[in-house]
């Protein structure tokens, strides 16, 4: 992942570049509503419709470890973020996600870096 901390208005494009295979069902998920010319969906229905399924599909399927170590790669980049509004649209959404789930929990802490895991404690 880039050095440089993320920032809140930075969050779409940098999900993208990371995570290609999102994109198709990003526009899927929106295409019926978003005018792509003139409004985004933002960062919080990105995460809760399409970033956190995605998760949980990953959690659910066995196999492909890579993919979840990366999603969580990117995840503790958020973590570690100076703008507090990336934290908390990952606290909000996935984190509390998955506090809410103790078994998708338990196979996702073997991904988690020390960031991510301390967060999970300030969220109920």
């Amino acid at each position: 992942m880039a050095t440089k901390s993320l920032i809140y208005t930075e969050i779409e494009k940098r999900l993208f570049e990371a995570f290609p295979q999102l994109t198709a069902l990003y526009q899927k998920e929106f295409s019926y509503w978003v005018d792509w010319d003139k409004e985004r969906p933002g960062n919080y229905l990105i995460f809760a419709m399409v970033v956190v399924p995605y998760l949980v599909a990953q959690l659910d399927e066995p196999g492909d470890e890579r993919t979840l170590t990366k999603l969580f790669a990117f995840f503790e980049e958020m973590a570690v973020s100076d703008d507090p509004e990336v934290v908390n649209l990952l606290k909000s959404e996935m984190v509390r996600t998955l506090v809410r789930d103790p078994e998708r929990l338990a196979k996702a802490q073997k991904h988690m870096r020390q960031q991510v895991r301390e967060l999970l404690s300030t969220v109920r």
